[in-house]
């Protein structure tokens, strides 16, 4: 008998001979590994686990194509083996095979979804774009939310059937705060309750559905209603971030979003965003997209303008992505959700500083005034008192993030006030509940050097919503003396458990307090501490705050806040007609950067050029400009002059970081210009534009990075091709425009020429 082309002549049993192999495997042998393998094989070539073997010995060997074919022998044997899966994987990886590893790997994961070599595989190959067999990936997302499955729950969309409008929830910020926490804060709350709220019990005139932005794919994908429920159900109940089952879940979210199929939205679709969105520099690339070929509706609930309108309070990373957002939201939608007067206000405002015109109708008031206790819980008070070593009665509560802006400073300054007016023993404590934000060193700097306010402080974290219930039915009363919100959950939290909470009168917290909460004017210390003291020693005056909010603080249920934000949708109102969709202007002689935005304050001379990117040929934007993806980035521009007369063009390129790549430039099909570029080498390069070339006054500018065009996906090593720094248009004859662009260039002083910003 031959096996793979050699003679067996050997008459030991095949037991044996594996044994001989794998003797030969330990001492790092692997051609007399792999002989005695064939001899073993030769006998009884029923054993998968041999085969595997002798996979091994032959890719150790070099015999690339003989491995792969050992492998599929043992499968073809014993199917269900997810490291030999596995194994067969990592062959495909180092073969240059990306797409068969991926499909591979996931099988792997679907018969083992505990085998982590294969998950954080899988995982790298899909960041690198691999596309696994689509039947395979289809099969493993929906073995994952059978193995994780407690409840029935509404599939999450196709495309509607029937006449009803489809909402589609974009919980993306929401996963990515899963990854770095638990227990959720006031928007992800919102998020949660929202939409938990219509998944259980869907609404009759609209489908729900839930979708997440995937940063790699720079795409959407679906999020299947059942594991979205059990994320929500988990990250309320105790437990730490390493909890196995939370960290079991996270995985099988993360596999859901790298595995799912784009998303495809219904014919338009809304697609609601209820958190954030800033910190993903390729989001509004992708809505212009699906707004194009699917004319869905952009919906997004703006909490507050604070990066804005108090920047102090936020770190410049912050300002600078929210600054970023802002320009996008306005450029891409006209109907707003926000929570509180205060808010719309605002947003108004920042619209007027960009040129956007924004009505008041055009903003829509989703008040957040829920019930935060869970229907028929009334959790005990005494293991919170327990855990926390607390007296009920005598401590005041603070809920919120810790960072500047929350003013716990104004907060240890009236209690340091309070115990030397009083004694430390008259004064309760005062308990903050909080994870820690951004600008915060001052808080712990002021505790550290006073030890008699850590006595009378606690600082409290990771609280879970049982305990957190517990603290404020203990509590004498809470405190919320933020300098700035955009509605204030903790003030409605307080109320919605019957205490009273002293706020400052600050932007929205009015409006979220009522005639139910007792105000002090922001920034006065004396007013501060004269209301604490009275809410302190005067207990009949609580008592009859206490009574006055029983009576008649009524909070609503999540399910009408949710059925409010649909209420754009369900009465018909629609935007107007898809201003988003047409093409930005141009301005001639104005400069355009492709970079992320480094603004830091608004205003009308405000550029962005991210907004005449087109098609899916982008990666998202980087400090210096943005890489084009797979070779292939389309620039479209209205040109403000019209057709009629030859236009100077000006494009910042840049080379790939570690190879030369050739580029091309073309408009409407026809080469404009061709070059090469060094490894991270930039060229500007300057053409003039014919008129014959802008069709309709629209300006269709395509780079291509000719390698990587060229190239297949399973063998490209690399998304990102040729970049582009930014770009210029100007009248051919304007020289005084062209001898300005390149005095700025020499000067290194672009931003000199970015006055304006592009209309739709």
């Amino acid at each position: 008998m031959k096996i793979f082309g050699f003679s067996i002549g050997d008459d030991r049993l095949p037991g044996e001979l594996a044994g001989a192999g794998d003797a030969a495997r330990d001492r790092g042998d692997w051609p007399d590994a792999a002989r005695h393998y064939r001899a073993a094989l030769s006998r009884d070539a029923s054993r998968a686990d041999i085969w595997v073997q002798m996979g091994h010995a032959l890719k150790e060997s070099g015999d690339l194509t003989a491995a792969a074919a050992a492998y599929e022998s043992a499968l073809l044997r014993d199917p269900d083996v997810a490291d030999t899966h596995l194994q067969l994987g990592h062959l495909f990886k180092i073969s240059g095979r990306r797409d068969a590893a991926a499909t591979a790997y996931a099988r792997a994961v679907g018969l083992d979804p505990t085998l982590r070599d294969a998950i954080e595989e899988l995982r790298s190959m899909l960041r690198k774009g691999a596309k696994p067999d689509a039947s395979v990936s289809a099969g493993l997302v929906e073995s994952l939310r059978y193995t994780r499955r407690h409840r029935p729950a509404p599939s999450i969309a196709e495309p509607a059937d029937d006449d009803r409008a489809t909402a589609i929830f974009d919980v993306s910020d929401l996963l990515g705060y899963f990854h770095n926490a638990r227990l959720p804060t006031g928007i992800q709350r919102v998020q949660i309750e929202v939409i938990s709220a219509l998944l259980r019990e869907p609404p009759v005139e609209v489908q729900i559905a839930v979708c997440a932005f995937s940063i790699d794919r720079s795409d959407w994908v679906s999020l299947p209603a059942d594991l979205f429920l059990d994320a929500t159900r988990l990250a309320l109940m105790e437990g730490g971030q390493r909890d196995p089952d939370w960290q079991a879940l996270l995985k099988d979210i993360a596999l859901t979003v790298d595995l799912s199929p784009a998303l495809i939205f219904p014919q338009g679709a809304w697609l609601i965003n209820l958190g954030t969105s800033w910190w993903l520099q390729n989001y509004f690339l992708k809505v212009r997209e699906a707004q194009r070929h699917h004319g869905i509706h952009y919906l997004p609930f703006v909490h507050d303008m604070i990066p804005v309108m108090a920047p102090e309070h936020c770190t410049r990373p912050l300002t600078e992505d929210f600054i970023s957002w802002v320009q996008g939201a306005f450029a891409h939608t006209r109907d707003f959700l926000t929570n509180s007067e205060a808010s719309r206000r605002d947003l108004i405002t920042v619209a007027d500083r960009l040129g956007y015109g924004v009505s008041e109708d055009q903003v829509q008031i989703v008040r957040l005034d829920a019930d935060f206790r869970r229907p028929g819980d009334t959790p005990p008070i005494a293991p919170a008192m327990d855990r926390y070593g607390l007296d009920a009665g005598n401590f005041v509560l603070m809920v919120s993030t810790i960072e500047s802006r929350k003013n716990h400073l104004a907060a240890f300054r009236a209690w340091r006030d309070l115990i030397t007016r009083h004694g430390a023993e008259a004064v309760p404590t005062l308990v903050c509940v909080g994870n820690r934000g951004w600008l915060n060193d001052g808080v712990f700097a002021r505790l550290e050097s006073d030890p008699t306010l850590q006595r009378q402080v606690r600082m409290l974290s990771g609280v879970s919503d049982s305990d957190l219930a517990g603290l404020y039915q203990a509590a004498a009363f809470s405190l919320y003396p933020s300098q700035y919100e955009g509605w204030g959950l903790p003030v409605t939290e307080s109320l919605s458990y019957g205490k009273v909470v002293l706020a400052s009168d600050s932007a929205s917290l009015p409006e979220a307090g009522g005639d139910f909460a007792v105000y002090f004017r922001q920034g006065d210390q004396a007013g501060l501490l004269d209301a604490l003291e009275r809410l302190i020693f005067d207990l009949p005056y609580r008592q009859s705050l206490e009574a006055r909010i029983a009576a008649g603080f009524s909070p609503r249920p999540w399910r009408a806040l949710a059925m409010d934000i649909l209420s754009r949708i369900t009465t018909g109102q629609t935007p107007p007609a898809a201003p988003e969709l047409a093409i930005p202007v141009a301005t001639p002689g104005r400069y355009y950067p492709l970079h992320r935005s480094h603004s830091i304050a608004v205003g009308p001379g405000l550029v962005t050029g991210e907004i005449f990117r087109s098609g899916s040929g982008w990666a998202a934007p980087e400090d210096w400009g943005c890489w084009t993806r797979d070779g292939d980035g389309l620039i479209e521009a209205r040109v403000a002059t019209g057709a009629s007369r030859p236009m100077r063009l000006f494009i910042g390129l840049r080379g790939e970081t570690q190879r030369a790549t050739p580029w091309r430039l073309e408009i409407t099909g026809r080469q404009l210009a061709r070059g090469s570029l060094g490894a991270d080498e930039i060229q500007w390069v300057s053409r003039t534009i014919s008129p014959e070339m802008i069709r309709d006054g629209i300006l269709r500018l395509r780079l291509i990075g000719s390698d990587q065009a060229s190239a297949s996906s399973d063998t490209r090593l690399d998304r990102n091709s040729v970049g582009v720094i930014g770009f210029m248009v100007c009248d051919a004859a304007d020289t005084e425009t062209r001898s300005a662009f390149v005095e700025a260039l020499a000067m290194d002083d672009l931003d000199a020429l970015t006055v304006g910003e592009p209309t739709l």
